[in-house]
């Protein structure tokens, strides 16, 4: 029951020209650039006297970046849950149960997906310190099937309301029935990522003289590989699903 990595990457790379994707990109750029602004909390501490001359100084840091950093977790959680949900359906539009259903358990869940991910992520630094240049060739493939798995996995936690332990059993079985496209398709959205990454560095470069594009423009080209990546992993979930029908 395999599912075509061409149709997938063609209706994703349509749907990124949709309004409901160029809403979230807009969403996410905002969000990410007015978290960067906020000013830093670790470098320039405050020093605050208590009491008086002889009273010592209470050293106090904001608060600001932690909270900033957990709003743009939050809004990056629930655009991508969102964007999945949409995405999922052969159409593309917006429903009021995209936006509103089940969001605690959806949000919840679907940051259990990204951990798994940054725990296959240990596991590779762990098994690379442990048993060398084995060691990094185990952990590789350990990081490859979690990020393949966790494609479908954010789907089932989506669209189907799966918890994290079975959304993740689920996408085994995807990987099981259909493991050239899924692994083609997880190829191609690695060299989707890479040449955005070298797009954005050569647009910094291009203006550099005009400095304060510069990160602008890197956060934009980062945001369109995010949007992308979770309307290709919604586009080929409803593919799997209609051929396992």
């Amino acid at each position: 029951m395999a599912f075509s990595v061409g149709t997938v990457l063609r209706e994703s790379l349509r749907r990124l020209a949709t309004g409901p994707a160029l809403l979230v990109l807009l969403a996410l750029v905002v969000v990410e650039t007015a978290v960067a602004l906020v000013p830093s909390g670790g470098a320039d501490l405050g020093l605050i006297a208590a009491g008086g001359g002889a009273s010592p100084p209470l050293l106090t840091a904001s608060p600001l970046p932690l909270v900033a950093s957990l709003v743009l977790l939050v809004v990056l959680l629930y655009l991508s849950l969102l964007l999945v949900r949409v995405f999922a359906d052969q159409w593309g539009i917006v429903e009021r149960h995209h936006l509103t259903h089940n969001l605690g358990f959806g949000l919840l869940n679907f940051l259990g997906v990204f951990v798994v991910g940054l725990a296959a992520l240990v596991v590779r630094l762990v098994l690379a310190g442990l048993f060398g240049i084995v060691g990094i060739a185990v952990g590789f493939v350990v990081v490859v099937v979690v990020a393949a798995a966790s494609l479908f996995a954010f789907a089932f936690v989506a669209v189907e309301d799966d918890n994290v332990v079975r959304a993740f059993r689920r996408s085994f079985g995807v990987l099981a029935d259909a493991p050239l496209a899924v692994a083609g398709l997880v190829v191609v959205l690695v060299l989707v990522s890479v040449v955005l990454q070298v797009v954005g560095t050569l647009l910094v470069g291009v203006l550099g003289p005009v400095s304060f594009l510069a990160p602008l423009v890197s956060t934009l080209v980062d945001m369109v590989g995010v949007v992308f990546l979770f309307i290709a992993a919604a586009r080929a979930y409803d593919h799997w699903t209609a051929e396992a029908a």
